[in-house]
């Protein structure tokens, strides 16, 4: 699907006369493919919910979402959906934008926002295929229960109130009737997505820029060395130190593998990995646009504990 991304990025890595497997030219490759890809998914992704949320009688569905039963239904069907779209933790983020412009419950957008990049198909075969299907159904299930546990918190928590003000706004008023005639909801849709681009696209040129120079150049074997040790401590240091990286789901299954053969526990390192795809330094700045700092210090809790607490069951694993 994203082919014409991967050629325009490698590309603009030959035009300079880099690399692209290591170094400057690997961390040039990592911002132009993701810029891209980003791109167009915040623009297609912002147009359809936009066109959805003028479809949908969302006024009633946010009724049912909000109600007790709806709310039963609404976390593990929003968890279940991030599931399965094959999205890192950046590209997850247009979604979650849609969801907070349709004022959707927001612990039903957060358990998207947290199980999207954590689980999919692919990583779930990958892991099946390394560690066997017992291990393999244990990580989709814990990362479909942290989506879903962390939503339930953010919901108590009340997190709706640490939203930037007026970001859920779009340029017409949520509140008025949708545009009559498929041509001026088209319209709307365009203005919509182009709006929610223009505002996320600063902190998404700031968030590739922070991915690019972690992923060209963060020595290869530096974690591997610091968490080879099996004390309890080591799971909560492990979730803490991958924040700041930005990885794929379907890249942290053969870095599992890596990790384990070099001597560090499964737990230790899932609950590494885990951190890095489901909560990233990048991602945050791009989520700066809709959370205010309070929002997202809470929301970053939630999945450290979360995936600190997925480390240890896993490492008493039998």
């Amino acid at each position: 699907m994203w082919t014409w991304a991967e050629w325009i990025a490698d590309h603009a890595v030959r035009l300079v006369g880099l690399d692209a497997a290591r170094g400057a030219g690997a961390a040039l490759h990592f911002f132009v493919y993701d810029l891209l890809k980003i791109s167009v998914l915040i623009l297609t992704v912002a147009f359809v919910m936009a066109l959805v949320r003028g479809a949908l009688p969302h006024d009633k569905l946010r009724a049912k979402l909000e109600g007790r039963g709806g709310r039963l239904l609404g976390y593990p069907a929003a968890a279940l959906f991030g599931a399965l779209t094959p999205f890192c933790s950046c590209s997850s983020v247009p979604i979650f934008v849609g969801f907070v412009q349709a004022r959707f419950p927001i612990g039903v957008a957060f358990a998207f926002l947290i199980t999207s990049p954590l689980v999919n198909e692919i990583a779930v075969a990958l892991m099946a295929a390394t560690f066997g299907w017992k291990l393999a159904l244990g990580y989709a299930g814990a990362g479909v229960a942290l989506g879903i546990t962390g939503g339930l918190v953010l919901t108590a928590l009340r997190a709706e109130r640490w939203l930037v003000p007026n970001f859920a706004a779009a340029p017409a008023d949520d509140d008025d009737a949708p545009p009559d005639g498929w041509q001026a909801r088209l319209r709307d849709a365009a203005d919509t997505s182009a709006f929610i681009l223009r505002k996320v696209f600063p902190w998404l040129l700031a968030a590739l820029a922070l991915g690019a120079g972690l992923h060209g150049f963060v020595p290869e074997g530096f974690f591997e060395q610091l968490f080879a040790g099996r004390g309890a401590w080591t799971v909560p240091l492990a979730a803490l130190a991958g924040l700041p990286l930005y990885v794929s789901a379907n890249a942290t299954i053969p870095l599992l593998e890596a990790f384990v053969a070099k001597g560090v526990p499964l737990g230790t390192a899932l609950a590494f990995l885990l951190s890095a795809v489901g909560v990233s330094l990048p991602e945050l700045i791009m989520l700066r646009s809709v959370m205010t700092v309070r929002l997202l210090i809470l929301f970053s809790a939630v999945v450290l504990v979360g995936t600190t607490i997925v480390g240890w069951l896993f490492n008493a694993w039998p």
